[in-house]
């Protein structure tokens, strides 16, 4: 049970991560100079990443239930990025495609454990669900610590202005 509580909220912290890799891959395709079909790409692979998202939070709100529709859920995401790479590799970066998959891969392996772990209890009354501030505290940082970089090499992040560059101005002119 306690290895429960510590990896509980590891399906809501891969599948944030993952959706905002998606997000972010969807937008460098869409903002490419693309046609009409990789722009449809990017803008499913941007939708299933705002889901995914969504999802997460309900996760973390009332665990996850409906384990087949989380599976669903990261399969489509899986093949949605390879598909964004296959259609306009040229805006997608293999470095966020991998963490996403990556992502998406631990997504489907702590559904698959959540599910196993259900399973005995079906027959007796369900235990209300806890999680765990350290396994939180330690998925947090392990999916920041690959999603950032992932997020830097995508086509927004390499767009993204320089933030280590203000400038000051007094006044102004009229």
């Amino acid at each position: 049970m306690a290895a429960a509580r510590f990896t509980g909220s590891w399906p809501t912290l891969a599948a944030w991560g993952a959706g905002l890799v998606q997000l972010a891959l969807g937008a460098g395709v869409i903002m490419g100079d693309v046609g009409p079909g990789p722009r449809a790409v990017g803008v499913g692979l941007a939708t299933i990443g705002a889901a995914t998202l969504v999802a997460g939070v309900v996760w973390l709100a009332r665990g996850v239930r409906r384990h087949r529709l989380a599976l669903t859920l990261a399969v489509a995401g899986i093949l949605a990025m390879a598909a964004a790479l296959a259609v306009d590799p040229a805006h997608v970066s293999v470095a966020a495609l991998a963490v996403g998959v990556a992502l998406e891969i631990a997504l489907a392996v702590s559904i698959l454990g959540l599910r196993r772990a259900a399973q005995p209890r079906r027959t007796t009354q369900a235990a209300p669900r806890r999680v765990g501030v350290s396994g939180l505290l330690v998925g947090a940082v392990v999916v920041a610590a690959a999603v950032t970089p992932a997020l830097a090499s995508t086509e927004a992040g390499r767009l993204a202005p320089d933030h280590s560059r203000h400038t000051l101005e007094i006044g102004h002119q009229h």
